[in-house]
């Protein structure tokens, strides 16, 4: 009755619009007062305890790496590299959006950050040559989530740090299924715009797209500089972050010159500001998640979930589900931090390795943010195009799709996570 009375609150807050932050909070207080003798104090003490971590820094320099990246230069630079390589193909400038999303994905490690930073060239441009402003809004909200896959990826750390799983191992084993939710972007684009009969741009020589490449050379070297330094133990992923924004002003402010001091300030500014919502969601969802492990609820849904079947791919496909919905209208990171420690005792019963599992449940809560009434990505593109959300809804199903295939493939053939570990 407890935990029934905890998560019907909680739905209930989010469905009437309460924030997410407010609603975990709220819910966990209004259960410890009708239901546990607990003191209010417990909930405080874990909500700050929970963000007091070390790996956890990492998120807001990551943040703040890829606001200046957007906004010095450094983006653009790897539109063009990508509009170079596939801008030729049916539907062209739909291929740039799943292209560069990868590229920078592997700087900013955030989803909402790569809508906005691909967003704001692309979406433009899609609408000058003759796409509708809904399309490339949809395409870059759902290629925006290949940017928490490919390291670096802010809900990565997160899960790493909740289930003390080498943070190191999941960025190795988030390339190639990043590399894939691309590859199936640029699919499910070719096939929507070979329908519509959208052509391509004018084919690049070889010339002009190792010219672009040179030109970007200094955008490139980021994620080098930030894995290769992760990857060789040279420095640590929060250390990565620190290095990631000393180096992304260098370039911005020395060698594009495209940032001025008043724009880094600005950069500055708008990280404070994000990083005020994610840590005051961080901190309530850890004080959330230590509450039902109090109560014992990992415990319980475990003998539950194997009472319910004793075969793991029937088990994985309803997990699959499980966070599908939920992803539809909770945040990733609180979702994240409630329900790994639930998930994750049965996923080493069935064998499934912590890493593997991280993957690909990062994958589906990420589909959670373009899918309504949630989708946070769906919201960020919307303002981006500065289009109604209807608009974006109606071509938005050909890329959800090619999202949820590839986060079944991944799912179910390990190997695709696992094979550089």
């Amino acid at each position: 009755m407890e935990i029934l009375f905890l998560f019907v609150t909680l739905f209930v807050l989010i469905s009437i619009s309460v924030p997410v932050g407010f609603a975990i909070g709220g819910a966990t207080i209004l259960t410890m007062l009708f239901f546990s003798d607990l003191s209010l104090v417990v909930l405080a003490q874990y909500s700050v305890t929970g963000i007091n971590s070390f790996p956890m820094m990492a998120i807001p320099f990551f943040i703040c790496a890829g606001i200046i990246m957007s906004v010095g230069g450094i983006a653009r630079r790897l539109v063009e590299v990508a509009a170079n390589c596939v801008g030729f193909m049916t539907g062209g400038l739909g291929a740039v959006v799943g292209l560069s999303s990868m590229f920078f994905g592997a700087l900013s490690g955030s989803a909402m950050a790569t809508v906005s930073a691909v967003g704001s060239i692309m979406i433009p441009e899609m609408t000058r040559k003759g796409y509708d402003a809904g399309y490339g809004a949809a395409i870059t909200a759902c290629a925006g989530t290949i940017g928490a896959i490919i390291p670096p990826s802010i809900p990565l750390v997160i899960y790493g740090v909740v289930t003390q799983t080498s943070i190191g191992d999941l960025f190795i084993a988030g390339i190639f299924p990043g590399i894939l939710m691309g590859i199936g972007i640029i699919i499910a684009n070719y096939i929507v715009c070979k329908k519509d009969n959208m052509p391509g741009s004018e084919k690049k020589s070889i010339k002009e797209i190792l010219l672009s490449f040179w030109e970007a050379k200094w955008a490139l070297f980021t994620p080098i500089l930030i894995l290769g330094g992760i990857y060789t133990g040279i420095f640590t992923p929060t250390e990565a972050a620190v290095v990631a924004i000393v180096y992304a002003i260098i370039v911005s402010v020395f060698a594009y010159k495209e940032v001025t001091w008043r724009s880094l300030y600005g950069a500055l500014l708008e990280t404070v500001c994000i990083n005020g919502i994610t840590t005051f969601l961080l901190g309530l969802s850890t004080g959330f998640a230590a509450y039902l492990s109090m109560e014992q609820v990992p415990t319980k849904l475990f003998s539950l979930l194997l009472n319910v079947t004793d075969n793991k791919y029937i088990f994985l496909l309803i997990v699959n589900v499980a966070l599908l919905i939920l992803g539809c209208v909770i945040d990733n990171i609180p979702a994240a931090i409630i329900l790994s420690p639930i998930l994750l005792p049965a996923m080493i019963n069935y064998g499934i390795d912590p890493v593997h599992f991280g993957i690909f449940m990062t994958i589906n809560l990420m589909i959670g943010l373009v899918t309504p009434p949630y989708g946070c990505n769906l919201y960020v593109a919307s303002a981006v195009a500065h289009i109604e959300m209807d608009r974006i809804l109606k071509y938005l199903w050909p890329f959800f799709l090619s999202l949820v295939v590839v986060m079944l493939i991944v799912t179910y053939i390990p190997a695709i996570s696992m094979c550089l570990l």
